[in-house]
């Protein structure tokens, strides 16, 4: 079972050296993991990871959380530093390759302005459900047939739009052929609860935020995003079993550099990074919180990088979304 507090107390103990905010580090020794999300969340926590394996005898790096506008803000900042390797940014996929499709103005370019090192972990998505939808739908066909029958009620709740968690949505509706109102909360926290109070149907997260209430009983979940069921919800199909063809996805956080970070520079964090995550300790880290460790070798990433650009381009002109500012 996902444990926050467990979590919280591994990483203190682990990352005790790394509590310190950038803003305090002021000596030449020091790189920075940078972070467009709070302290606490999933994406801080994978900072924290990615921070402690590059932390080496003269280099100690920081997690530096800038929040804002989504994550933008920190890829932002992230494209305009020294390109030494003492700043990178640690960040869901979203930010990457499914921005450029949903953002008019974004002041980044992902596939020219950094330079990818490494993925770092994967989390399934899942659509869970409260008690708003009756305890005799147990799976998405159930669900399904549930919305058709109550159109009114029949919405699911994300963390915002245009995410990748809005557009998973989309597409089991129109594969499932069904209406559904997608409704976007300032959190996936928020949304969770709101599900598990009743105030909404349905709503779509990553697993590691859906977890804490599915394991006190107060979300059910119907089915989650990848091939084959996640080994942290044994019991719970996904998509593709239950006959929900082209929609399978996950969430990848991953390791980016300036784009002109040297060759010799990004082969070391690189290989620094890879070999941690290989072992065991990082492995039950990252399980606390629902997430799997994933690497690769650079050059294919940065294929990974450009082809799920290309993926989540097509699902958005398909869906017909209007682009943000």
């Amino acid at each position: 079972m996902l444990n926050r507090r467990r979590f919280a107390a591994t990483t203190a103990a682990a990352l005790g050296a790394l509590t310190m905010s950038a803003g305090r580090a002021q000596t030449a020794n020091f790189g920075r993991v940078v972070s467009g999300f709070p302290p606490g969340s999933s994406g801080d926590s994978v900072a924290r990871l990615a921070a402690n394996q590059l932390t080496q005898n003269a280099i100690n790096y920081v997690v530096d959380n800038r929040t804002g506008a989504g994550g933008r803000l920190a890829a932002e900042y992230v494209k305009r530093a020294a390109a030494d390797g003492r700043t990178l940014l640690a960040t869901p996929d979203a930010i990457m390759v499914l921005y450029p499709h949903v953002y008019r103005n974004l002041p980044y370019a992902p596939l020219t302005d950094f330079r990818p090192i490494t993925t770092l972990c994967t989390v399934p998505i899942a659509l869970a459900v409260g008690p708003m939808v009756p305890a005799d739908v147990r799976n998405m066909s159930d669900f399904a047939r549930w919305c058709k029958a109550h159109p009114g009620q029949a919405a699911f709740g994300t963390s915002g739009a245009g995410s990748t968690l809005h557009f998973t949505g989309v597409m089991f509706a129109r594969t499932a052929q069904i209406e559904l109102t997608h409704v976007p909360y300032r959190g996936a926290n928020l949304a969770a609860q709101d599900v598990a109070g009743g105030q909404i149907a349905a709503c779509i997260g990553v697993l590691t935020d859906l977890m804490p209430l599915a394991s006190g009983g107060k979300l059910r979940l119907l089915g989650t995003s990848e091939a084959k069921r996640s080994r942290f919800t044994p019991n719970v199909p996904s998509f593709r079993e239950q006959g929900l063809q082209g929609i399978e996805s996950s969430t990848w956080f991953g390791l980016f550099a300036p784009a002109a970070t040297p060759d010799a520079v990004a082969q070391e964090l690189h290989a620094r990074v890879v070999a941690a995550l290989v072992q065991p300790a990082a492995a039950e880290m990252l399980a606390v919180i629902g997430m799997e460790p994933k690497s690769m070798p650079m050059a294919a990433f940065a294929a990974l990088l450009k082809a799920d650009t290309e993926r989540w381009g097509a699902v958005v002109k398909q869906v017909g979304y209007t682009a943000m500012e």
